[in-house]
């Protein structure tokens, strides 16, 4: 009987060290990673379009949203966060402190953000070009009717007729000097005080809208660009600081799981251009893509994470 209980002991034991060992094992291949995402839709989306295809790829993926700029550049600095996806204007003259120029266009700034940023030990991946930055917008039938696709067809009219022609911009872009003032001077025109407006944010698309406006500032990537198919006037002159979404990883994060890289720089390839030099034909077709991404969020009201998984069944890919 004393023989049978130390054999039932042992035995125990036994299966107690299989388990642990067994546990330890799973921890120990067990990949997880940490993405952070800022504050509004586009955010949103991305975030679950890189959780998803992570954790398709056999990644634990713990998802941290609702961050400020700040807050998610800290976030990586502090490692507690491994991969986020950010914009190459905002890296440039927020996170690195460097004053931009204009004439810079998207392919040198993504290059100066990469390489300045290695230093801090992080990697930029390949960008998506869809340079959500500050520009201008129309209905297409105004456009159609004075024959203007770019911003220096849009200075040229404006010239033409004197400054006389309804303009509603944020009050913030009125006076910040990389904003209207230095737009005005870039381009050489010159807006009639009488013809322009300014509200607070969101209003010049409502001004748009309501055909309050011929000319309203806009962001590069607005849902209402897509509900209303509103013609965006070519940067043809880069004269706003690119703001095209790339991802970036911690160096550390890519030295445990170097194929982070891979699967990444292949969600980026579904977007047009991914992959390579942008051009100002890539950089619209993808600012579309994105337009009615965010619309499926802010206009068709779904979720985020069902507008993500939505893009990769329509791609074909896992999801």
């Amino acid at each position: 009987m004393q023989k049978l209980k130390i054999n039932i002991v042992n035995l125990v034991v036994g299966v107690l060290a299989l388990t642990l060992i067994g546990c330890t094992n799973n921890q120990a291949t067990e990949k997880r990673v940490t993405v952070g995402t800022k504050n509004f839709t586009e955010q949103y989306i991305i975030g679950q379009l890189i959780k998803q295809v992570l954790e398709d790829n056999g990644f634990k993926v713990d998802l941290r949203s609702d961050l400020t700029s700040m807050a998610l550049r800290a976030g990586m600095e502090s490692g507690d966060i491994d991969i986020c996806a950010d914009y190459t204007g905002t890296a440039w003259m927020i996170h690195l402190k460097r004053k931009y120029v204009p004439g810079i266009d998207n392919n040198r700034l993504y290059q100066l953000v990469k390489e300045e940023d290695k230093s801090n030990h992080f990697i930029w991946l390949n960008p998506i070009w869809n340079n959500n930055a500050y520009t201008v917008a129309s209905w297409p039938e105004f456009a159609q009717k004075h024959k203007l696709a770019t911003l220096s067809d849009l200075a040229g009219f404006y010239q033409k007729m004197e400054g006389n022609i309804e303009t509603f911009v944020d009050f913030e872009f009125s006076v910040r000097p990389d904003g209207l003032p230095a737009l005005e001077k870039f381009y050489k025109i010159k807006i009639a005080k009488s013809m322009l407006m300014t509200g607070t944010p969101g209003a010049s698309l409502i001004a748009l809208k309501g055909h309050k406006t011929d000319i309203a500032m806009v962001f590069g990537t607005d849902a209402s660009i897509a509900k209303y198919g509103w013609h965006v006037y070519s940067d043809d002159k880069s004269f706003f600081p690119p703001y095209d979404l790339t991802p970036y990883v911690r160096k550390n994060t890519l030295v445990k799981y170097p194929e982070i890289a891979g699967i990444l720089n292949k969600l980026v390839a579904t977007f047009p251009g991914g992959g390579r030099p942008a051009t100002p034909e890539i950089v619209a077709e993808c600012r579309k893509v994105w337009q009615k991404l965010n619309a499926e969020v802010d206009i068709e009201k779904m979720e985020p994470k069902e507008v993500a998984h939505k893009y990769f069944y329509q791609r074909k890919l896992k999801r």
